[in-house]
């Protein structure tokens, strides 16, 4: 019998997976392919390695405490807090809106408090939403691609910022307390991820001029000339969109980790209201 309270190994790398675009659409397409290579993959590994080691380990239900757990708790709240801030600059209208801002923060935290399981429901539906989105913009942008635009540019320090990026969905590994007995930790959401990142270098660094490509717009600038079949235009409020539930399931992702390591063995108290109704269907 499934526990409502409990994720499967689909939902945790769903969640991890669209927290990913975020970090990838807003910071990653505008690094030169080589060192979004270098960085992510880099991410990728790493996060790859810890994924093996706790399956290896068996230590479903133990998490980092002492030193670890007083160093990852501060940086997971950081981290949410940099994400419900980068969330505000989804849309023209609200970037750098402190109320916008606090408005994700707070939708982030109610779900958060819910449970994993919460935020892993709306990461199942929002996943494919998202990369509907994404995607569309990438492969109808490729007709416009310029072979020669797709020299290496930049310093080592740009795969650094990456590899720093491609890091914060990794908090789900926080949440293997929380996966159904018979279930492992996923390994294809940080591929995926490097994936997408690799092919949103290419596609935005490949189109856009060099200047435009660093902008921290240049997903948005690219989504404003791609059409569909030449009848189906303006995307960038599509994209906006998506933009805006990466942000949420990262920044959900971050503070359910963060309550996972407050928490450890604890489970949530669950109260029938509206809002849990919402997330348990």
């Amino acid at each position: 019998m499934i526990r409502r309270d409990r994720i499967s190994a689909r939902q945790l790398g769903s969640l991890a997976l669209t927290a990913s675009g975020l970090p990838v659409f807003r910071l990653c397409c505008r690094v030169s392919w080589p060192w979004v290579l270098l960085g992510g993959g880099a991410a990728a590994l790493l996060l790859s390695a810890l994924t093996w080691r706790f399956r290896r380990s068996g230590a479903g239900e133990r998490l980092p405490r002492g030193a670890a757990g007083a160093v990852l708790l501060p940086l997971l709240t950081a981290g949410a807090l940099l994400a419900a801030w980068e969330s505000s600059f989804a849309f023209p209208e609200t970037a750098g809106n402190l109320l916008a801002a606090a408005l994700v923060l707070g939708l982030a935290a109610a779900a958060a408090r819910i449970g994993p399981a919460a935020a892993c429901r709306c990461a199942g539906i929002l996943l494919g939403v998202t990369g509907a989105l994404y995607g569309t913009v990438l492969l109808f942008s490729l007709p416009q691609l310029r072979p020669e635009r797709l020299l290496p540019a930049g310093t080592p320090a740009d795969a650094l910022r990456v590899f720093a990026a491609m890091l914060p969905p990794g908090a789900a590994l926080c949440l293997r307390g929380s996966l159904e007995e018979d279930q492992r930790l996923p390994l294809w959401p940080w591929w995926s991820a490097l994936c997408a990142a690799l092919a949103a270098s290419l596609v935005t660094g490949g189109i856009l001029s060099p200047a435009l490509a660093r902008e921290p717009e240049a997903f948005r600038t690219l989504s404003r000339g791609v059409s569909v079949l030449g009848v189906i235009r303006r995307f960038e409020a599509l994209v906006n969109g998506a933009l805006l539930m990466s942000g949420f399931c990262l920044c959900a992702l971050l503070l359910s980790a963060a309550a996972a390591l407050w928490r450890p063995g604890e489970s949530v108290k669950r109260r029938k209201t509206s809002l849990q109704k919402f997330f348990e269907k």
